[in-house]
């Protein structure tokens, strides 16, 4: 899946509305769309060379209700996604990372083992 069904390319002038678009899908009504909208999202992140803090801020804000969903799917694609830009981004990241400690220790402390291990 990828925002008005075309390829994302790292050099697409429209990154930002694709951006926009997978935040607006992760925070969809149907989990089908919202689990297709994380994988995006970590794609997204992966194809891009340079990743402003201002893209991962708007991630983050994706993210953050994705780790209370009830898709185990969801959640463990929100915290990879998460990882991801922890690794990619590091300390310039803190500013924005903030408010996800509460859900990533939450989710650390779930009955579902899959999440826990992840």
């Amino acid at each position: 899946w990828t925002p008005r069904g075309r390829p994302m390319e790292p050099s697409d002038q429209s990154s930002r509305d694709d951006l926009a678009e997978l935040v607006a899908a992760a925070q969809s009504k149907d989990v089908r769309e919202r689990c297709r909208a994380v994988q995006a999202a970590q794609e997204w992140v992966h194809t891009r060379e340079a990743l402003a803090p201002a893209a991962a801020a708007s991630l983050i804000e994706a993210i953050r209700p994705a780790l209370a969903d009830s898709s185990p799917k969801v959640v463990q694609g929100a915290l990879e996604l998460a990882g991801t830009l922890v690794e990619r981004l590091g300390d310039a990241l803190s500013p924005h990372f903030s408010g996800l400690w509460a859900p990533i220790l939450e989710r650390l402390g779930d009955a579902k083992p899959s999440l826990r291990e992840r």
